[in-house]
């Protein structure tokens, strides 16, 4: 049994990520605060103890749950968990909490940080469209970690302040942290030992480098958040100056602004060829039949054809967009391409243009006649909302068939039929 789902491995990956950040709270605030404990969070222990458990039993078994499988790494089990990675994931799942209760030894679990971090980055690059966003995300995830952390050494240091409570001391200590590490610092709190001046001069050396962090990379990360819309936007500056140089009528600018906002929006403005052509041979294959097979085999004359020439058709398919209003062709037209619709609404309309014979919409397509006689349109089709489709031309068609006798022959009867039945 191999687990593939990847829906299953992220959501386990959110899993460790909750348990993980939760300890890494919880167990400085309790080695400080003492045991303040109840009983739901030694069962949460437990809970965390046992899950760590899995996750090392589960990265063993399922190669494909280890970090760089994708990357091809060595195969061996240890080599592709990782020497480093196991000895963490070890030492975080031990139950000492079990048998140390005060101790710090209970701070193992934070040895599962790292495979937290490597999440991070597996999703940071995986949602490229929001990889800033979730690079600011993370860095504040870790900045807030590390102000616990630090507030928790504070207090341990300085002890209980007299007349406070447990959280109050807390919160007193995580607002001179705050302070100090966004270089505030306003004084009313004063290092009374040499211990905590010289924590206090760690914590200011720190927040020197948060505040120059932030200042030289918070810009740039918001600056960077919507890289798609800064090209949109020249773009569009130089269709506009285009436009108006030429004095296109303003009714045909809206429509060439309405597409290109179209085309933005739904794909950040880049077309699918461009997409495509990035990839390796195979993946290109893949994904044009991923994309193109279902209305490939919709159409009749297609069925029984072979997975080779389904392949070659989805790979000659060109994607063509419409705006609202706009004609695909219209009836007269000499027909030399057949299209097939991905998204959208389409009426077919008699030559008068405006009486509508029916509607089209996703999965369908219309103009096969092109591809099987060299015949006027007998009907327009137009428009009704922004249409993505599949246009294949009659010499693709032939060039393709040239290579395919047997199906050719299968073509030439069905183009006959319907020659004879007057269609």
């Amino acid at each position: 049994m191999r687990i593939h789902n990847k829906d299953i491995k992220q959501s386990w990956a959110l899993v460790i990520a909750l348990c993980t950040t939760f300890s890494a709270l919880e167990i400085p605030a309790r080695l400080v605060l003492g045991q303040y404990t109840s009983v739901s969070f030694d069962v949460f222990d437990w809970v965390v103890t046992i899950v760590f458990s899995i996750d090392i039993l589960l990265h063993f078994r399922y190669p494909e749950w280890c970090i760089g499988h994708e990357r091809g790494e060595p195969v061996t089990a240890l080599r592709r968990y990782g020497t480093w990675m196991l000895f963490g994931d070890f030492l975080a799942a031990m139950p000492v909490h079990a048998f140390l209760i005060s101790s710090p030894v209970q701070l193992l679990r934070l040895f599962k940080l790292p495979r937290v971090a490597e999440y991070f980055r597996q999703w940071r690059y995986s949602q490229v469209q929001n990889w800033s966003v979730l690079r600011l995300v993370f860095f504040v995830y870790w900045l807030v970690l590390s102000v616990h952390w630090l507030a928790c050494g504070w207090l341990a240091l300085r002890g209980i302040a007299p007349g406070l409570d447990l959280w109050s001391s807390y919160l007193f200590s995580l607002y001179w942290c705050v302070s100090t590490l966004t270089t505030v610092g306003y004084g009313d709190v004063i290092p009374a030992t040499n211990a905590e001046r010289l924590y206090a001069m760690g914590v200011m050396i720190v927040g020197i480098g948060v505040y120059g962090y932030v200042i030289g990379n918070v810009a740039t990360i918001l600056a960077g958040i919507q890289p798609a819309r800064a090209r949109y936007l020249e773009h569009m500056e130089r269709l506009t100056a285009f436009m108006k140089y030429r004095n296109i009528p303003p009714g045909l600018q809206r429509r060439i602004r309405d597409y290109f906002a179209y085309i933005w929006g739904k794909r950040l403005g880049y077309d699918e060829p461009t997409v495509l052509s990035e990839l390796s041979p195979s993946l290109i294959t893949e994904v044009s039949l991923f994309l193109k097979r279902d209305i490939i085999e919709k159409v009749p004359f297609f069925t029984g054809a072979s997975d080779e020439l389904i392949r070659e058709i989805a790979l000659q398919m060109r994607p063509v967009v419409y705006t609202p209003g706009d004609f695909v062709f219209r009836a007269g037209d000499q027909g030399r391409e057949m299209y097939f619709i991905s998204k959208g609404t389409l009426d077919v309309l008699a030559k008068d243009g405006t009486t509508v014979y029916t509607r089209l919409t996703d999965g369908d397509f219309f103009g096969e006649i092109a591809l099987l006689l060299n015949l006027p349109r007998t009907a327009s089709v137009r428009a009704v909302d922004y249409c993505d489709l599949y246009a294949l031309d009659k010499e693709t068609f032939e060039r393709i068939l040239a290579r395919y006798p047997d199906f050719a022959e299968h073509i030439q009867q069905m183009t006959k039929e319907r020659q004879e039945r007057g269609m």
